[in-house]
């Protein structure tokens, strides 16, 4: 590094760059003075040495609140990055998952449960034996949980998260029809759109990308979807079923289980949705070791499994359940 360059580090505050970091992901001077134990006017001002710094505003003022701006947005990667090397080069301590205690919070789609969940807790009790798994049901607003820092991490639908919020593609996922062995649709030969909807449905009533884009699927061919069962549980969805009145779509991951393949009868349709799932976190655990640890275990196992469910659709490979195609 050049002289004049360690000139201008030597006048900067850099403790400015660490509220630039916690501003960017809290998008609010109060919340970023509480993380920070400063008071807000102190943190305000710091807001206006980092203008000063910069020679450009990196926030706009949003309803209440603030705005990153892309300028701001476009620091933060290496901010993390520069928080990352100087928590190592201070603290100079390994992180030993055998060594920590502490609790993490995750919620998972209901599809990827029976999958993952034993793989996780096998892991965790032998690498981790102190730390605590809370499973929380899938929130309806996952991205304003993992703002409040009530979940740790979140599996959903994928979509555009807010700024401080990251995500990682985990699946695709394509949806089927699901009905007990006798229910009458199976005895339709290559059913139409108009066939499904004319038979009562049961609904997944918690958040689902999927049932919105059935939803959309029923108002763009002017048809009726009449939903006379629901449940925000899958395992209740799934069991309502075997009752023989409903169909219900659900990921053929379903297909897969060893439980319910002797139970259900499964249509696959060209027209039903593919639905690609991400994992999401707050940017604020980045700093957190743990929270870091965990998550790179579970994409590994979902790296894995979307590995394992590619090789079981490649042409010559045998499926799993009972399927009709339309052409």
């Amino acid at each position: 590094m050049n002289h004049s360059d360690l000139k201008i580090i030597q006048r900067c505050d850099l403790n400015l760059l660490l509220s630039l970091t916690v501003l960017i992901e809290e998008q609010s001077v109060s919340k970023s003075a509480e993380r920070l134990d400063i008071s807000q006017p102190a943190m305000s001002q710091n807001l206006k040495k980092l203008r000063n710094l910069f020679d450009e505003p990196l926030f706009i003022k949003h309803g209440q609140g603030i705005k990153a701006t892309e300028k701001a947005l476009a620091l933060l990667p290496n901010l993390l990055e520069w928080l990352e090397m100087s928590s190592r080069l201070i603290l100079q301590k390994t992180f030993d998952p055998q060594e920590v205690h502490g609790v993490i919070r995750i919620a998972f789609i209901d599809s990827m449960t029976s999958e993952i969940v034993p793989q996780i807790l096998e892991m965790v009790m032998q690498a981790a034996p102190n730390v605590e798994l809370e499973f929380l049901h899938q929130p309806k607003d996952m991205f304003s949980m993992l703002e409040s820092g009530e979940v740790d991490l979140c599996a959903g639908g994928k979509v555009a998260p807010p700024a401080n919020i990251y995500g990682r593609h985990i699946s695709r996922e394509k949806y089927c029809i699901a009905s007990s062995l006798d229910h009458p649709i199976n005895q339709l030969n290559k059913p139409s759109l108009e066939d499904i909807f004319s038979f009562d449905t049961a609904e997944y009533s918690t958040s689902s990308a999927a049932e919105t884009h059935i939803n959309q699927l029923v108002q763009a061919h002017n048809l009726t979807r009449k939903v006379s069962f629901s449940s925000s549980s899958m395992l209740v969805l799934r069991n309502g079923l075997l009752a023989g009145k409903h169909i219900a779509f659900l990921s053929d991951t379903i297909i897969h289980n060893a439980h319910w393949q002797d139970k259900l009868a499964f249509i696959h349709h060209e027209q039903l949705p593919v639905i690609e799932s991400a994992l999401y976190w707050h940017a604020r655990v980045h700093k957190d070791p743990l929270i870091q640890w965990f998550k790179d275990y579970c994409l590994t196992i979902t790296d894995s499994l979307r590995l394992s469910r590619s090789l079981r659709n490649l042409p010559g490979n045998p499926q799993i359940g009972s399927y009709n195609s339309p052409s």
